[in-house]
Order: C-alpha cells, then sequence, then structure tokens
C-alpha cells in the first residue's frame, strides 16, 4: 500500500493480485480484522497519511490530496470530514 499511496488507479484488484490472495479472501479478511470493507481499507489508509501529511504542513490541500491518490479534492473533503469530523482546511488552521 504505501508504494501504491500516489496511484489513483489502486484498487481492490490491485490489491489483491499484490499481496497474492483472490478479491474476495481480501474482503472477508479485512473485514474481520478490521470491520472495513477492502475500498473502505484502502480510503482510510490514505485518509489517514493524508491527515498526518497535513499535519506536518507538508503541502496544501489540494496537493496533499493528489499525493494521496485522490482523484478529486471535493470528494477527498467529503471523505475526510466523514472519517475525522472536520474538513482538512479545518484541520491546517486548529
Amino acid at each position: 500500500m504505501e508504494e501504491n499511496i500516489m496511484n489513483t488507479d489502486f484498487d481492490v484488484e490491485v490489491f489483491s493480485r499484490e499481496i497474492g490472495m483472490s478479491r474476495t479472501n481480501l474482503h472477508r479478511k479485512l473485514k474481520a480484522l478490521t470491520d472495513f470493507s477492502a475500498t473502505a481499507f484502502i480510503r482510510v489508509f490514505r485518509l489517514k497519511r493524508a491527515k498526518r501529511l497535513l499535519e506536518q504542513k507538508a503541502g496544501n490541500v489540494s496537493e496533499i490530496a493528489y499525493a494521496v491518490g485522490f482523484n478529486s479534492v471535493s470528494y477527498f473533503d467529503r471523505c475526510f470530514k466523514k472519517h475525522f469530523g472536520k474538513t482538512p482546511s479545518e484541520l491546517i488552521s486548529s
């Protein structure tokens, strides 16, 4: 996941191929361990990395959104707010 975080095409299919597990088994394993689907697991991983980069002031919101593999800044904002309870801009200003 670390190597592919910037890759916007990194999805469950690629993830399952990389670790040598079927998509179904990957989903089951992640659901059992983290209570997230494989898609949600990848998204949360990216969001946590983005939060760390924002706290380190490693760039502006759009730069960080693209750096962690989001294609759309508005989608990144929505996901970030849903997961952390505040927007990336609010995190930066606090």
